[in-house]
Parts: structure tokens; C-alpha cells; sequence
């Protein structure tokens, strides 16, 4: 019978998983497969170990081998990512057992490479960035598939008294992870600091500066635009950014901000809406609006949004390959040829919006629920684009035949848990980036009440040019055969929308909205009809 050093080293996820997107000798692969699909079987001896009769090396073995396969990756299956989860939650945890996996596995494998603000002993913030090496010449680090699953287990597994002792040893890797030049291992650094902000105590990161070294990574990564993960990239960027802008400058005001209509600011006392604040406080809270300015007007508005084409390109066979040494952050903004559509053939476009846009618009809610009022500083910014996405014809896309979920598991060849993936035989409508500019819009009308009757006819014209593109989607459903599903969250939503509008505007029901109903009763009746 094998011994467990044997099982382990069985065990340890091949290097070549990190190139594996790279990969194209057949037989090489045969071997990575081969290897995945003998995983579970050796993972199943370890069902009986018992972690308490093992010392701190044998158990940092076992944790170093055993986090990786828990990860969602090529290597692992769900049934291997279960094993390990179950084999991982045997073993006694001890601050000891960490500092072990950090400072004899974690911490030689980027001391090749340290980070250029951090020092390399005390993880201290340098005053100005080392003198260094090209930190991307060697990266070991890369080398090992889920490393970062081990750095991640002893983030959630040291208590959060315990984090000031194991802080030298937590941050490199963290932020080498997050500035590094490639999306797919900024994404794990990202990860990497949403789970260690769960744990970290706030003044920790206050006391050392970390909080603006993180900061200021996070934003700057949100120029990298040309990858195909970018869209879920920016998703956890921002809301990994707002967790560290609660985590260290929380606002005073409950709800992010006084969200009050002019009706019911009238006849109260002055003192009784006045928030006294003391010197420290006023200083968080000018910290926590440049932070969220910073996030939305130059990363979100100044970055994602102005280089983001609405629609994704057609994929032309004759185009030329990407180049490999190109730079990351570059977006090709060269005039694109788009053949004339006929006048006569006002057809819906068939081409999804872009994912990345997406994505962006989908953010631009939760970050202007944290400014709360403080987004009237941005509404000549913001209204404009949220009018422009929904005036935008609303997208017709056809299945795609063969189609398979965006599954990392599943890249590989089907194997018993896989299967080709085939669309339900109907038409969508994709509303995803109307919806997402009604729900911030929503938003603004909450938080800035006051300043939104200036705005309202901008509103009511966006509104009633996404009802119209709506409506000519809904006659079109018999003959297009598009699933009604995807319209009916885009109508509630509209007419919530308006019903808002008249809330914080009353004077809307008697101007725009009469105008619209004076224009075509018939058309906009379902929209602004019976609002009072």
C-alpha cells in the first residue's frame, strides 16, 4: 500500500496546468487528463487519515497539496473539489500550522520577485517603489497551479487577533498576485483580497497604509480591457473596492447617505438633520468620497466605459492572430468598418452588447448607492450615458448551436461528468444592459431626489425610447420566436421606473408624461397611463 508521502505526491497538480490554454501536443494533453481522472480514486484513501497524529511539516504537506484540488480549475472535477474540501476540514488548524505553509512553501517562491513597494522583511510600505529587477523576468510562483487556494486557506483559517503577527507574510504574495501583468492572476489577487478583508482588522490596514497600496491596484487594474475574463474581472474589482472603502472609511450616515425627498425635508428643523461630526470623521468621510469618485468618474466612466465598444465585433476568419507581445492595456480605437444597413429593413441588431459593457453598467448601481448623495456631483456624467444605453435597440440573439456553458471544468474534452451543451432553440432578448441602467437610475432618484427634477425630461425621453423598442420586440415575438422571459423583467422595471420618477418629480405626471400620452395614447398608456 502507498505511503501518504507517495498518495501526496501523486497528488500534486502538474505544472503544465498553468500552460495549459497553450498546450497543443495531443499526447501532452492525454497525460494532464489521465492524470485528473486518477484524482479521485487516490483522494478517497486520504478519507480515513487522521490530520491529529501528523506534525506540522506532514500537515503543511497535506494542506499545500490538498488546496489546489479544491480550486474551480482545469485540474480539479467537483467530485475531487468535495474530496479535498472534506480531506481539508480534518485538519486542526493552529496560527503554527500557518506561519509553516507561509514561511517554508509560500514565501520562497516570490522572494525571486518581491514587490517593488513593499519591503521585503516587514511588508512596511516603501516611500518610494524599490529599485529592482523587471519583476516579471522569473515568477516561480506561476509555476504552481492553486497556489493561491493555499495562500487562501491560511487567510481564512488565521484569527483575525492573530493577523498583525502573520502580516509580513500574508501581503507580498497578496499583492504580487494583484499587480501582476496578466488578468488571470490578478483575478486570483483579487480573490485573494476579498477574502483577507473578511478577517483583516481595519486599523491594521489603516495603521500601514495598505488600505491606499490596495487602493490604488484595484482601480489601476481596471484598464486591463482586452480579456476575455475581463467582464467577470470588473464585476469583483469594484465590489472587492467597496469592501475595502466600508472596511476603512465608513460612512456616518445610515444607507450611505440621506436619501430624503424636498417634500419631506420641509417643516423639519434644521438641527434635526444636521450631522455633527468630529474632525476624525470628516476626515473618513472626505477619504470615502475622493475613493468612490476616483471609482466611478475615472475608472468606471473615464476607463471602461468611454474604451468599451457597445457591441461585440464580428469575428472575421481572415483576421490576423493577437499579438502575444502586445501591450495588455491597449484598446485598439481605430475606425471600424460598418457595413450600411437599408432604411427599408429596420430589423433588430443580432449581435449581443459586450460583455465588458456589460459588466461596467452592471457596477455603476452599487457604486452610486455608496455615494449616496454625494452622486450629484456626477449627473451630468451619468444621466447621459444611462440615456444613451437605453435608447439603444434592444438586441435579438439567436442560440448558438453547440454552444457549451463558460465552465472551466468543461474546456476539457467531455469526460463522465461533462456533456455538450446545446441552447434551448429560441430567440433572447438581451435587456441586460437596459436593466442595468434602469436599476442605477433607480438608484439616483433614490439618493438624489432633490436634483432630479432638472433631469426629468432627459428621463422620461430615455424611458419612453426603451417602452417603444420594447414594444416593437414584444410584436415581434410570434414571428422571431424570442422567449418572453427576457422582456417581462425589462417592462416591470420600466414602469417602476416611471412610477419613481413621478414620486420624487410630481410635477412629471402633468408635463412629460401628458406629452407623451398627447403624442400616442395608445402606445404609452401601458408606460405613464394612470400615474397620478
Amino acid at each position: 500500500m502507498a505511503t501518504l508521502q507517495q498518495t501526496l505526491d501523486s497528488l500534486v497538480v502538474p505544472a503544465a496546468f498553468a500552460r495549459h490554454d497553450k498546450i497543443v501536443d495531443t499526447t501532452f494533453l492525454t497525460g494532464l487528463y489521465t492524470w485528473k481522472s486518477n484524482t479521485e480514486p487516490l483522494l478517497n484513501r486520504l478519507e480515513s487519515l487522521d490530520g491529529s497524529v501528523l506534525s506540522i511539516s506532514e500537515l503543511a504537506n497535506l494542506v499545500c497539496v490538498l488546496a489546489p484540488l479544491t480550486a474551480v480549475a482545469q485540474w480539479s472535477s467537483s467530485a475531487t473539489r468535495s474530496l479535498a474540501s472534506a480531506c481539508l476540514a480534518r485538519i486542526p488548524t493552529s496560527d503554527k500550522l500557518n506561519a509553516h505553509v507561509l514561511t517554508q512553501v509560500v514565501k520562497p517562491l516570490f522572494a525571486p520577485t518581491p514587490h517593488p513597494r513593499l519591503h521585503t522583511s516587514t511588508a512596511r510600505i516603501l516611500p518610494r517603489p524599490a529599485d529592482v529587477q523587471d519583476t516579471y523576468i522569473e515568477q516561480p510562483w506561476k509555476e504552481h497551479p492553486g497556489l493561491d487556494e493555499v495562500i487562501r486557506w491560511c487567510l481564512l483559517n488565521t484569527e483575525t487577533s492573530s493577523y498583525e503577527t502573520a502580516w509580513p507574510l500574508f501581503l507580498p504574495p497578496v499583492m504580487t498576485f494583484l499587480d501582476d501583468y496578466q488578468l488571470p492572476y490578478k483575478l486570483l489577487g483579487v480573490r485573494l483580497v476579498s477574502d483577507m478583508l473578511t478577517r483583516v482588522p481595519p486599523d491594521l490596514l489603516l495603521r500601514t497604509g495598505v488600505d491606499a497600496l490596495m487602493f490604488t491596484s484595484l482601480t489601476n487594474s481596471l484598464s486591463h480591457l482586452g480579456d476575455k475574463s475581463t467582464p467577470d474581472f470588473i464585476r469583483l474589482t469594484v465590489t472587492t473596492t467597496l469592501q475595502l472603502v466600508d472596511l476603512t472609511t465608513p460612512s456616518a450616515f445610515p444607507s450611505h447617505g440621506i436619501s430624503l425627498h424636498v417634500n419631506e425635508l420641509q417643516g423639519i428643523p434644521a438641527a434635526a438633520i444636521t450631522h455633527t461630526l468630529s474632525s476624525s470623521q470628516s476626515k473618513t468621510l472626505s477619504t470615502r468620497f475622493s475613493r468612490l469618485s476616483t471609482l466611478l468618474s475615472s475608472s468606471l466612466l473615464g476607463t471602461v466605459i468611454m474604451y468599451t465598444p457597445t457591441f461585440l465585433l464580428p469575428v472575421s476568419s481572415s483576421a490576423p492572430n493577437p499579438d502575444p507581445f502586445a501591450d495588455p492595456e491597449h484598446v485598439d480605437i481605430s475606425p471600424v468598418h460598418v457595413p450600411e444597413i437599408p432604411l427599408q429593413a429596420p430589423t433588430p441588431p443580432t449581435r449581443s452588447f459586450n460583455p465588458t459593457l456589460v459588466a461596467a453598467a452592471q457596477t455603476l448601481a452599487p457604486v452610486l448607492s455608496a455615494l449616496g448623495t454625494g452622486g450629484v456631483r456626477f449627473l451630468k456624467g451619468v444621466i447621459p450615458v444611462l440615456a444613451e444605453w437605453l435608447a439603444l435597440p434592444i438586441p435579438v440573439v439567436a442560440p448558438e448551436a453547440g454552444s457549451v456553458p463558460d465552465d472551466n471544468e468543461e474546456k476539457f474534452p467531455p469526460d463522465a461528468e461533462g456533456s455538450s451543451y446545446h441552447g434551448s432553440g429560441s430567440s433572447t432578448a438581451d435587456i441586460s444592459l437596459h436593466v442595468a441602467s434602469l436599476s442605477s437610475l433607480s438608484v439616483l432618484l433614490r439618493t438624489c431626489a432633490p436634483r432630479m427634477e432638472g433631469w426629468s425630461t432627459t428621463i422620461v425621453d430615455a424611458l419612453g425610447r426603451c417602452w417603444v423598442g420594447y414594444l416593437d420586440i414584444e410584436n415581434q415575438r410570434g414571428n422571431n420566436d424570442v422567449s418572453k422571459d427576457s422582456l417581462c423583467a425589462l417592462k416591470k422595471q420600466l414602469k417602476e421606473t416611471a412610477v419613481q420618477l413621478a414620486e420624487v418629480y410630481p410635477g412629471v405626471i402633468k408635463n412629460e408624461y401628458a406629452i407623451l400620452m398627447a403624442f400616442n395614447k395608445a402606445l404609452f398608456e401601458g408606460l405613464v397611463g394612470g400615474i397620478k
